[in-house]
């Protein structure tokens, strides 16, 4: 559940994000639906912590670069980003494809960090987007790494099965069914599900008794072609997790924690 304000402060940023110019706060007031009163409140409070300034009563304000100072520092400092990252960019350089590390958000996947492929055709995702669990192959990597009882309790508060395309699996059953398939497989895999022409492969891990995954990612026909190879190459990925990742208590399906 939102916190309304902390909510709106992130709704604040990330309009500046979507905008890229100036705002007057009559325009913040009328993209976020709120009040001009509630809105001139929390802008200047922001500005009072030296996250936006004023550029002039008629040019709006704008984002100072606090923000990118403190994030810097904050992501300088993320315990897992410097010890994934060279795994990703391994992933990313063997296989070609964009690689990314995802993570559970209560019934949605995050995805954490991104190596972008550098192929000029590509999947591209920001860091901190989310995508749905049951159209996506890393939630089906994720949750093969529940216990049943985990997954089931996990299933009986997930708001539903929508359909994005096509090829989205759209009941429980059909999921399972699909999870199961991947598991004996070595490998998730998401055909189109989320988005059309786009496929992914994840493979699943608990990490400081979290669920993870590794997700590779790219277009249908270059995925499908390479799928057997891929599958194979995220196996061997597990090598260089156990490397980085030494004291995490790695597990992985069907295998016991080193």
């Amino acid at each position: 559940m939102d916190v309304k304000t902390a909510a709106r402060v992130l709704d604040v940023l990330n309009l500046f994000a979507e905008a890229q110019k100036p705002l007057l706060y009559s325009e913040i007031a009328a993209q976020m639906e709120i009040p001009l009163s509630s809105c001139h409140g929390l802008l200047k409070t922001m500005v009072a912590r030296g996250y936006l300034y004023e550029i002039g009563k008629k040019h709006g304000y704008y984002p100072t670069q606090k923000l990118i100072h403190v994030a810097t520092l904050i992501c300088r400092s993320d315990p897992l980003n410097a010890v994934i990252e060279p795994v990703l960019a391994r992933v990313r350089d063997i296989t070609g494809e964009t690689a990314l590390l995802a993570k559970l958000a209560d019934d949605k996947v995050v995805y954490l960090i991104v190596a972008e492929s550098k192929q000029t055709i590509r999947f591209s995702h920001q860091p901190g987007g989310f995508k749905a669990v049951h159209a996506t192959s890393s939630g089906k990597a994720l949750l093969s790494v529940l216990s049943e009882d985990e997954r089931q309790k996990w299933f009986k508060t997930y708001p539903g099965f929508a359909s994005y395309t096509e090829t989205t699996l759209t009941s429980q059953a059909a999921f399972e069914r699909d999870l199961r398939a991947g598991i004996q497989r070595g490998w998730q895999r998401s055909l189109g599900e989320n988005v059309e022409d786009v496929m992914s492969i994840s493979l699943g891990f608990k990490a400081y008794e979290q669920p993870f995954a590794i997700v590779v990612a790219g277009p249908l026909g270059r995925m499908q072609k390479n799928e057997a190879t891929t599958g194979q190459q995220l196996k061997e990925v597990k090598a260089l997790l156990y490397a980085a990742l030494p004291s995490a208590n790695l597990t992985f399906v069907g295998e016991d924690s080193r």
